[in-house]
């Protein structure tokens, strides 16, 4: 099924509590990043947020990335 509508994906299908809980914004490479803390202490990438369409192609960005804050 199509949905058109101007609603967000997060607005019409939204998070699970506990996930929405471990996930943060923060700075990756100089990047905005959506990021959920991993229980190792690390981060992992969820969502890339840039407008440069080159950073998406970056190997880097991709999601499931882990990384420190």
């Amino acid at each position: 099924m199509i949905l058109y509508t101007p609603l967000s994906e997060v607005d019409i299908f939204p998070p699970d509590q506990e996930e929405y809980q471990n996930t943060i914004m923060t700075q990756y490479n100089q990047r905005p990043v959506k990021a959920m803390k991993m229980g190792n202490g690390n981060y992992q990438i969820v969502q890339l947020l840039s407008t440069d369409p080159q950073d998406f192609m970056d190997p880097d960005f991709q999601p499931g990335i882990e990384f420190n804050v």
